[in-house]
């Protein structure tokens, strides 16, 4: 019997996470406190080009074309990729982890609030709890911020399933990571759900790794992939 397991990002595909993500980059780089209300039109552009961003890193770069309203984005931002900067890139990303943190810890339910569930994240919820597939998931987000997640929703996922990005920046791809783990662990197939496809694509030589791009999320404009109903029926079909 054919032993089979399912991949999850989180960002996008479990939750709508943009506001929490736009809240806290709009406070590192702006300097606008968490609380005052939200630019709508700003905010649309936020999420218009988010697909750009994979890595947390990434909105080092992408923030001040963002926040200055710039024209010609996707170009910009291309450019500003090719002159990276590691060292503001860490600053970056430990200042954003520090502010989510005492966000989390002193105004815990503001946070809970910014990030929403989609219908996915309870049909997965459902399958886990009828079926107990093998579910791992796969996000560059900071592992406590998804536990915390799982568990007030009362998704008791195993914390050994969760690989974060404590893990996963250890690997070049969530594809080479998706890969090692399934040869380690005796998988024969997966299905990997994302709603980025620059992640999906790392899984292209992998023939046993079936792709699914979350249109729900803050995905590429213009390219194939599912909605919910789509992935979760294809999902339960896998499991059957």
């Amino acid at each position: 019997m054919e032993k089979k397991i399912l991949f999850l990002d989180f960002d996008g595909v479990l939750f709508d996470t943009l506001k929490e993500v736009y809240l806290i980059n709009r406070y590192i780089y702006k300097g606008i406190d968490l609380f005052d209300k939200v630019d709508e039109k700003n905010y649309q552009l936020y999420s218009k080009y988010k697909y750009l961003v994979y890595n947390i890193w990434m909105f080092y770069y992408y923030n001040p074309l963002i926040f200055n309203n710039c024209e010609n984005i996707i170009d910009d931002f291309i450019n500003a990729l090719s002159k990276r900067n590691i060292k503001a890139e860490e600053d970056f990303c430990d200042n954003f982890l520090k502010v989510r943190a005492n966000l989390v810890k002193n105004n815990y339910d503001f946070w809970k609030n910014l990030e929403t569930p989609y219908k996915f994240f309870y049909e997965i919820k459902k399958l886990y709890e009828e079926k107990n597939p093998k579910i791992l998931i796969v996000s560059k987000k900071n592992k406590t911020s998804i536990i915390e997640r799982f568990n007030s929703y009362n998704f008791f996922i195993s914390n050994d399933d969760i690989y974060a990005r404590e893990i996963l920046d250890k690997y070049s791809t969530k594809g080479e990571f998706i890969n090692e783990y399934m040869n380690k662990n005796g998988f024969d197939e997966a299905i990997f759900v994302d709603d980025n496809n620059n992640n999906l694509k790392t899984c292209d030589n992998y023939s046993n790794i079936t792709q699914i791009l979350a249109l729900w999320g803050n995905s590429q404009p213009n390219l194939k992939g599912y909605n919910q109903t789509q992935a979760i029926d294809k999902i339960n079909q896998f499991f059957s």
